[in-house]
């Protein structure tokens, strides 16, 4: 391909992360800078990740009835839009959790991780919908500004 003095669109390189809670202790997370991630490395040790839904009125859910992403040999790690899709899959009108922790450590059924609340995820890390510090809130949605094409000023 030859550069040329015409801009282009090209994708926004605009970051991306967002928090991801232990399932069983909101005192442990981790920023996750990839979306299509479905592990995170704590302290040396890869989690799976799974969703962490909430209803339209701020409660948290795992299951409804049946666990949101498998439950022991059935369990699939999510990758942040799989996550989401997930809880919209069994609970209309939700997705997943983007209220900040309002309690430490192991409070039990509370956002964004639920602890407590079944599937055997209190052992993965938890996604959640909440930007980690320092990042933007909007995901980028994949066309950006316009650019000149490479070589050109």
């Amino acid at each position: 391909d030859t550069p040329t003095d015409t801009p282009t669109d090209t994708p926004t390189d605009t970051p991306w992360c967002r928090v991801a809670y232990r399932g069983g202790n909101l005192n442990q997370h981790v920023d996750v800078t990839d979306r299509w991630a479905t592990t995170a490395v704590y302290g040396g040790t890869t989690y799976d990740l799974a969703p962490g839904c909430c209803k339209a009125d701020g409660t948290c859910f795992r299951k409804s009835p049946d666990c949101v992403a498998g439950k022991h040999s059935t369990f699939v790690p999510t990758d942040f839009a799989q996550a989401d899709a997930a809880c919209k899959a069994k609970i209309p009108d939700s997705a997943l959790c983007s209220t900040e922790p309002l309690a430490t450590g192991r409070a039990k059924r509370q956002p964004p991780n639920c602890r407590n609340s079944g599937c055997s995820y209190d052992s993965a890390f938890i996604w959640t919908d909440i930007p980690c510090a320092g990042y933007p809130t909007e995901a980028p949605t994949g066309t950006g500004e316009r650019r000149l094409a490479a070589g050109n000023p």
